[in-house]
């Protein structure tokens, strides 16, 4: 009997621990913070930078959302994008960060990708744009040009 006892007493041990560190999900209140900011992204490839010089794109963005802007380049010209992105109105947007990415692809001369990512402040529209080219001196700076109007509500 002893024995049985303490099976039992384990057991409502054991049940009471889990259902202490089950944790209970509360439901949201409807004056809870808005959904977690969402990332779209604009993405041109060297391919598609090579059949224009000028690309300039539409966006739709809300207050706390990113932008990821990535965009082609092929570091074996010597030719390189612009680290900061230009922006018509620093009120609206900030970029947050830029990178360079190698070539997928192992072979000399493969392109890879420039990403930015840029974030929406306050309400307005703005301008962002970069330009591609040659940083040395005399050099061309706008081989391409690119840009994205971008409407924050």
């Amino acid at each position: 009997m002893k024995r049985h006892v303490g099976v039992l007493a384990a057991a409502a041990i054991t049940a009471a621990a889990l259902v202490g560190c089950s944790g209970k999900s509360e439901t949201p209140k409807a004056d809870s913070p808005q959904a977690e900011p969402q990332t779209q992204t604009i993405e041109i490839s060297y391919d598609e930078l090579l059949e224009q010089k000028q690309v300039s794109r539409s966006i739709s963005l809300g207050v706390g959302d990113f932008l990821q802007v990535s965009l082609g380049s092929n570091a074996s010209t010597g030719d390189k994008w612009a680290e900061e992105m230009l922006i018509s109105d620093p009120q609206v947007m900030a970029q947050t960060g830029h990178e360079t990415i190698a070539p997928a692809a192992d072979r000399p001369g493969a392109p890879g990708n420039d990403v930015w990512v840029l974030q929406a402040m306050e309400s307005g529209n703005t301008t962002v744009s970069a330009t591609y080219g040659e940083p040395w001196p005399g050099g061309d700076k706008e081989i391409w040009v690119f840009s994205a109007n971008v409407d924050v509500t």
